[in-house]
């Protein structure tokens, strides 16, 4: 285990590399899908913050490869669990997503050195989330609450928790929600859509790579 102080060090690390990056590709796929050369086309694209979620087939054996890879920051979704916390770390994994907020999850993620992204969706979740110690707060499901409106309304009250909205977003509503607060967003839909081809993959990602650049460069 490592010391405390190469803990934090890890995990800001992360959340620099997450910030300066600004988009999370949230991949999901099926059986069967070829899911590391599907990701590998992403990276092409310019999306390298990966977060495989546990649900997809393989995704343990897909961290471990990619995290090894250049210029990529790979990491696990849909973390329920402190073990699976464990298991994305021990894959190579750099953080951890999850679709609610879970106060074991975040400490055992932190201890490992993951950096912990908890979903929420109340304003009493989020600020729950960060008081927890989550550095970053996932908005979940962004669009289905209000997509940028809803993200605007909760920055209001709480304008020092770094919000990350996630599910629904895309090319087209990047810059609205850099806008309305967002530090980071979550993609993916777009970019795996049901019988997607890598070559639809590395387009789309490059268009949201695109979109979040000129997004951030209009603020």
């Amino acid at each position: 285990m490592l010391p405390a102080s190469a803990v934090n060090d890890k995990i800001e690390r992360t959340v620099r590399e997450v910030l300066a990056d600004g988009v999370f590709l949230c991949v999901r796929l099926g059986a069967g899908a070829p899911l590391v050369d599907a990701c590998r086309a992403a990276v092409r694209g310019g999306l390298t913050l990966l977060e495989i979620t546990l649900t997809t087939p393989g995704a343990l054996e897909a961290i471990a490869i990619l995290s090894r890879e250049r210029n990529v920051v790979a990491g696990g979704g849909t973390v329920l669990t402190r073990e699976d916390a464990r298991a994305v770390a021990e894959a190579g994994g750099r953080f951890a997503l999850s679709p609610a907020f879970d106060p074991d999850v975040v400490d055992e993620a932190h201890r490992l050195g993951l950096l912990a992204v908890p979903g929420a969706a109340t304003a009493s979740e989020i600020l729950a989330a960060y008081r927890s110690g989550a550095r970053l707060v996932k908005v979940f499901p962004a669009a289905a609450l209000g997509g940028p409106a809803y993200l605007r309304a909760i920055r209001g009250p709480l304008p020092h928790v770094p919000l990350v909205p996630t599910n629904g977003i895309t090319t087209a509503s990047i810059r609205d929600y850099i806008d309305a607060g967002a530090v980071a967003v979550g993609v993916g839909g777009e970019v795996f859509p049901e019988g997607f081809t890598l070559e639809h993959v590395e387009r789309a990602a490059r268009r949201i790579r695109q979109a979040m650049d000129a997004a951030r460069n209009a603020r």
